[in-house]
């Protein structure tokens, strides 16, 4: 089985999914190959904060398992030179590396390119001869450095120069790909419509096309009818646009396909493998250029010859991302549920079991380091000659085992990614990103997915990559603190613990839930202090006994237990008060406790023979990193009790 890694600036842009698309087009016809994507940013990227951490991914794919990578460059160039890139990458030479748009100075790269030469040539003729346009200017992407932009400005050149149409540098327009700055690029240089010295317009994607012609309305220009605009691309914009965009269609899906079958056949060692392979664009016309009825509600185009194509070939259009979007939109709301509050991995093993069902995520792996890695912007990431597989869900294998609690299953990711390596992995696309928060990287996962939903994918991934984090941290922690306190309890237990309940006394209460809160607090998770007191000790000890009352106390215990969660400190801090520290719990579910607590209450009265039905009141307060001593907690939440109580009594007069 071969693993061909393909690495990508992100899958949330249309372009790049297109072009990942078309390679995973080619490989899903063999059996012999996994694909293993991996969204790399750019190294030390600061655009976005921590964006820079996703370039770790590339040393796990330097890793003995990958046999060849694809790499689709041009998406890399907001942030990174194709000479810088080619550069970062050499460290995946002897592997075959194979380019889309640009070559790379690796040693034995592959590429494949499009030709827009003859696509430009097309469009300049038909501007002269339809539309009698002979002054023409172009919008480049200079500002974005971009090799690609370049050469449709070169193109674009030597069209105007075959048919004898004059090249005015003071025309140039420079942009970055974007539509704001097509848009600005405009108007920064021209005040009126008078000013524009042009009649068609020629941009270098479809995207600063649509904001041309947006800065042009501003203007007061029509199009076509003063001005004639082109784009690039065929994107989804181009269709959408109004007018609809005159473009270049330049098989981008084809670009991947054919880099995917370089990659293919390098590795099973056919010779004669081209090392470029040229694709050819070509021109289609709609409502920009003057082709089409501005009145027209066609979503078609013309092509060379003049035929009214209706089906688009765009094959950006054909994916259908957003399919079901209020589907994707209702499974990501349902998603979030799972960073709601900090649980244990155990629990959160059981949720991602749960949700990997409802978005169709066929197999899940999650590997950690021992010690989490600081990472500043301008570090080199180096990766640990250890790693720990601590989770494996694989429903095609039946497999569903949380090794966490087992310290994991240790392997070194230079030789594999995962223990074992990925022959055993069933046939599919792969998706590899690195797990961190914030400066801190913990190590990475891998998953299998079935559709082209990237976009949504990336946003699943996201959030449990963060749920995940909180909770490995706080497990970690947890297991830390339960060492600790078991070691205390060995020699202290009687003079921390409450005799008639079991929970820690006031001592023990105030000890161990200092240190809870700092812990807490330094895994960046928040959380309630709970001030608590049993309603009407006093009238059950002089209507029943102070055994019954003993007996309310000790149940009202259990009803506390049951109500938070294990990893909750309770203790109780005299007669018939009580105190809960619940890190991770949100005042939002205030109301839920309260509720929980009245149920419980009326179940376990019962249980226990009382002839009464329990009730308790709770005060709250959340802590902060400014707000952590617990004394002054606990006095802030039983101010937040008596409030309740006076509640309570005036209901009760009421009533």
């Amino acid at each position: 089985m071969k693993n061909i890694a393909i690495l990508v600036y992100d899958l949330t842009v249309e372009y790049n999914i297109v072009v990942v698309d078309g390679i995973l087009d080619f490989l899903k016809t063999k059996d012999d190959v996994h694909a293993i994507i991996s969204s790399l940013n750019a190294p030390h990227a600061t655009t976005f904060d921590y964006d820079y951490q996703y370039w770790s991914g590339l040393e796990i794919l330097k890793s003995k398992n990958i046999d060849a990578a694809i790499v689709v460059t041009n998406s890399f160039c907001h942030n990174i030179s194709i000479p810088g890139l080619g550069k970062e990458l050499k460290c995946l030479a002897p592997k075959p590396v194979i380019s889309i748009s640009n070559p790379l100075d690796i040693p034995g790269n592959h590429y494949t390119c499009v030709s827009c030469k003859k696509a430009y040539e097309e469009i300049v003729e038909h501007l002269v001869k339809k539309h009698k346009r002979k002054k023409i200017a172009f919008l480049s992407a200079a500002l974005n450095h971009s090799p690609e932009s370049e050469e449709r400005v070169k193109a674009y050149k030597a069209a105007l120069k075959k048919f004898g149409l004059k090249y005015d540098p003071s025309w140039d327009l420079a942009g970055d790909f974007t539509p704001r700055s097509a848009y600005d690029a405009i108007l920064n240089r021209y005040k009126k419509k008078e000013d524009i010295p042009f009649d068609a317009l020629l941009c270098a994607n479809d995207y600063m096309a649509a904001g041309a012609i947006s800065a042009l309305g501003d203007l007061g220009v029509k199009v076509p009818q003063d001005i004639c605009v082109f784009g690039f691309d065929d994107a989804e914009v181009a269709v959408n646009s109004n007018p609809t965009i005159s473009t270049i269609n330049q098989f981008v899906a084809q670009t991947g396909y054919k880099a995917g079958e370089l990659a293919y056949n390098l590795l099973n060692g056919k010779t004669k493998v081209p090392q470029k392979k040229a694709i050819q664009a070509f021109p289609m016309y709609r409502q920009s250029c003057g082709c089409i009825s501005c009145s027209s509600n066609s979503k078609g185009y013309l092509n060379t010859d003049g035929e009214l194509i209706e089906k688009s070939g765009n094959d950006m259009t054909q994916l259908g991302l957003f399919n079901n979007g209020l589907n994707d939109m209702a499974t990501i709301y349902h998603l979030l549920n799972m960073s709601d509050t900090v649980i244990r991995i155990r629990a959160f093993f059981d949720l991602v079991i749960k949700n990997l069902n409802v978005v169709h995520i066929g197999m899940l792996a999650m590997c950690v380091y021992d010690t989490p890695i600081e990472l500043n912007p301008e570090d080199n990431f180096v990766l640990p000659k250890k790693v720990r597989m601590v989770m494996l869900i694989d429903q095609e294998r039946k497999i569903e085992q949380n090794y966490f609690d087992q310290d994991g299953i240790e392997f070194d990711p230079r030789k594999e990614i995962l223990p074992g390596g990925l022959a055993e992995l069933s046939k599919g696309n792969y998706y590899l990103l690195p797990i961190f928060l914030q400066k801190n990287n913990y190590g990475y996962l891998l998953c299998r997915f079935p559709t082209n939903k990237y976009p949504i994918y990336s946003i699943f991934l996201k959030i449990l990559v963060n749920a995940f984090v909180h909770s490995y941290i706080y497990s970690k922690t947890e297991k830390e603190r339960m060492i600790m306190a078991e070691k205390n309890q060995t020699l202290n237990f009687q003079s921390k613990t409450d005799e008639l309940t079991q929970l820690f006394n006031r001592r023990g209460f105030f000890e161990y839930g200092q240190q809870l809160l700092e812990f807490s607090l330094i895994d960046e998770t928040l959380g309630c202090v709970f001030f608590c007191d049993l309603d009407g000790l006093k009238t059950i000890n002089d209507t029943w006994g102070h055994e019954i009352g003993d007996l309310a106390i000790k149940t009202e215990a259990k009803v506390l237990r049951a109500a938070f969660r294990d990893s909750d400190l309770i203790g109780r801090l005299s007669g018939d008060e009580f105190g809960v520290i619940a890190p991770g719990c949100p005042e939002r579910l205030l109301e839920t406790i309260r509720a929980r607590f009245k149920e419980i209450n009326k179940e376990f009265s019962e249980q226990a023979g009382l002839p009464f039905t329990l009730s308790i009141s709770i005060g709250h307060v959340q802590y902060t990193s400014g707000q952590n001593d617990l004394s002054e907690l606990l006095k802030e939440a039983d101010k937040n009790l008596y409030k309740e109580k006076k509640l309570k009594h005036t209901q009760r007069d009421k009533a």
